[in-house]
């Protein structure tokens, strides 16, 4: 084997040493923006390459200068520059090597198709002269001063939103609309330029080239991206570590003045301005690029922290080894050599991506599928989750299955065989049985006491909480406006009875004396009603039991005859209502054995049976404690057709309980959950279940 000429625009650096204390340089190839790292050897190896010579005679030379490299090792350095494109090839062989590269890079179209549509992206600007230009125009804003102020600041308006947070948060409801989103939108886009152009500034004020601003989209979603990659020149680890950290920094720093502004500025449009960048800013720098689980800026400041390059990479080779050994004990040296608390920091950083990503790739697949149109969103979420989610783990398992051979059984494989073991069983045997279902106790008697016309309390005769008998007097009514109506229908009946008196009963007024008599009956019917609202302002208790919801009342005070006076309760056995989920109905038993466990915590359990389930749905919640709109279990509508009801978003079925013995303890509606037996299921074959559920109502079969 010869050896090959380098290409002369190559160009070598000093880099930072590596993680054991070992220098390092960097081979940039300028053509590509790309760096590589070089240890020792490979550097004395350029550093006394000699082209054209044998590999032999070249391996003596170098060793007899005191480079310890084989023609091994030389043969692999050259296959990695051969593979990266770093050598002059011979004329005619790097068409062919140039073509093998293309056909072994190459894609079919639907292979093509999916990673385009997963991650790409689209350079829009080369900011470098144009930054190298404006700098000196910014970099007060990067001085110790300006920052200081910046926090000053900042902390003050942070204290004034917390003492009127009631009115910013109310202000961000306000905006959670169509128009509202796009103002955020059209923010988003000024926040985030700002944030490029912090790190593009940074990289600038060290001296690093800035080749692209542009913008990158994953799973269509968009962001922008300032290409940095100058900055590996840098030797000095902070500098480095500020660049990364210059978009958040800016995107902070503008956090800050924004919500200053918003605490101090009148109401207004320059508020309202205030109001959307803060809030903008607060919620992409820490929600989002702050995580270190993704390739944002927050994963090269974690990255730069640990002085870790390559750091998922590395960190995902050391988890699927960890995991390998705590399954199967192979016994196999992790891919790299590193103190066990530095290994265990990669790991543990590994396991939480994965488990980061795997939520977040979900919950992107999820909104694919909703923004989409059907056919499409079924498409795009089922690549999604493929790709991210499935791929990874089939690529592991079929790794496991080629080491099969070395797979032994020891305590690692007698350990994973009985938790497989009670996997298995724990989802096919039909095993779960038990049903939690929203209730509510129900006393034997709820008597309401309402005023039978808008009326003035007069004498009240009873107290919160008293006993009171069947027919014992409660209150009593005085009306004015009633005894006035009395009055004068009474004067009306007696008006028409004198009209009909001297009436003669000739044919001549016979039509008169018939309207008048009609008219008489008409007057004494609203006579009759008016005397039977009268009779019953003196309201008496229609039931044994004990006074509860009594209002505030007080002699003189106004009621109306929609406002509930007070409530009596007679107490009995009572009932247990509760409310069955449609794909629980099935499970339902009938003369089961129930438990019903108030919410309050304070009442004890009550034992039940349960008695009767109702084979229609319900189409009005009858027990507010239980809507979701007054805290409840159960997911319900309060708007429906112009009106306010408490609808269930889903079919529930009223189900009714007796209760095994009298409890006198519970008054009147106590809501809680009934926890009763049902027939027994496997989780496994009720999830796949839903599964096929699910695909047969969205695609409308």
């Amino acid at each position: 084997m010869i050896i090959p000429y380098l290409r002369e625009d190559l160009e070598i650096f000093r880099g930072n040493s590596r993680e054991d204390g070992s220098p390092a340089w960097l081979l940039y190839d300028a053509l590509r923006n790309k760096y590589f790292t070089l240890g020792l050897t490979a550097f004395r190896l350029i550093k006394n390459w000699k082209a054209g010579e044998d590999i032999k005679t070249f391996e003596k030379k170098i060793n007899q200068d005191g480079i310890e490299a084989n023609s091994e090792e030389i043969e692999s350095f050259v296959n990695f520059l051969q593979l990266n494109n770093l050598i002059v090839q011979p004329r005619g062989q790097s068409t062919n090597l140039l073509l093998q590269q293309k056909n072994a890079q190459k894609k079919n179209w639907l292979y093509f198709l999916i990673h385009s549509y997963l991650f790409f992206k689209i350079p829009l600007i080369k900011p470098d002269e144009w930054l190298g230009r404006t700098l000196k125009y910014v970099r007060a804003f990067g001085s110790k001063k300006y920052r200081n102020i910046i926090y000053i600041l900042g902390f003050i308006g942070i204290f004034l939103v917390i003492q009127q947070f009631e009115t910013f948060l109310n202000t961000f409801m306000y905006f959670f609309s169509f128009k509202g989103l796009m103002l955020y939108l059209v923010t988003l886009i000024f926040v985030k330029s700002l944030h490029e152009l912090g790190h593009g500034y940074i990289a600038k004020y060290f001296g690093c080239r800035v080749s692209s601003i542009g913008i990158a989209f994953l799973v269509f979603f968009p962001f922008l991206y300032t290409d940095t990659t100058d900055a590996w020149r840098l030797r000095n680890h902070r500098e480095r570590l500020i660049i990364n950290f210059a978009g958040i920094l800016t995107e902070l720093h503008l956090a800050l003045i924004a919500t200053f502004l918003w605490a101090i500025l009148p109401d207004g449009g320059f508020k309202s301005v205030a109001f959307f960048i803060a809030t903008t800013s607060w919620i992409s720098s820490l929600a989002i690029n702050v995580s270190p689980f993704m390739r944002f800026d927050g994963y090269y400041v974690f990255a730069d922290w640990l002085k870790a390059e390559n750091l998922q990479p590395r960190s995902f080779a050391l988890a699927r080894w960890q995991l390998r050994e705590i399954l199967f004990g192979l016994n196999h040296s992790p891919p790299e050599e590193l103190n066990p608390s530095r290994r265990w920091t990669f790991i543990i950083y590994a396991w939480f991506t994965w488990i980061y990503r795997f939520f977040i790739f979900l919950g992107i697949a999820f909104l694919v599928y909703h923004l989409a149109f059907k056919v499409l969103g079924i498409l795009l979420f089922v690549i999604e989750i493929y790709w991210f989610i499935l791929k990874p783990i089939i690529n592991e398992i079929k790794h496991w299955s080629n080491l099969r051979s070395e797979i032994k059984l020891n305590k690692e494989t007698k350990r994973l065989y009985l938790i497989l073991t009670i996997l298995i069983l724990g989802l096919l045997l039909p095993w779960k049985s038990s049903l939690k279902l929203p209730a509510v106790y129900v006393s034997e008697q709820y008597s309401k006491i309402y005023s039978p016309y808008p009326a003035q309390v007069k004498e009240i005769f009873v107290n919160k909480d008293e006993i009171v008998t069947k027919g014992q007097e409660l209150i009593k009514l005085y009306s004015p406006e009633l005894d006035l109506n009395i009055r004068s229908i009474r004067r009306k009946i007696q008006l028409t009875k004198t009209k009909i008196k001297g009436l003669s009963r000739s044919a001549g007024n016979l039509d008169q004396y018939m309207t008048l008599q009609q008219s008489l009956l008409a007057l004494q019917a609203e006579l009759d009603g008016l005397n039977k609202i009268h009779s019953k302002f003196l309201i008496k208790s229609p039931v044994d039991g004990r006074i509860k919801n009594f209002a505030n009342l007080s002699i003189n005070q106004w009621v109306s005859n929609l406002d509930e006076l007070m409530g009596i309760v007679k107490y009995g056995t009572g009932s247990v209502v509760g409310f069955v989920k449609e794909s629980e109905i099935e499970r339902f038993k009938i003369k089961e054995h129930a438990v019903f466990i108030p919410f309050d915590g304070q009442h004890s359990k009550v034992k039940l049976i349960s008695q009767n389930l109702d084979l229609s749905a319900i189409s009005v919640l009858p027990y507010l404690a239980l809507s979701s709109n007054y805290g409840g279990p159960i997911a319900t509508r309060a708007f429906v057709s112009g009106e306010y009801e408490n609808r269930p978003e889903t079919a529930h079925y009223q189900a009714t309980f007796q209760l095994v013995n009298k409890v006198s303890s519970i008054e009147w509606q106590l809501p809680g959950y009934v926890h009763v037996d049902g027939y027994r299921y496997s989780p496994f074959f009720k999830f796949i279940k839903n599964i096929f559920s699910l695909l047969i109502r969205e695609s409308n079969i």
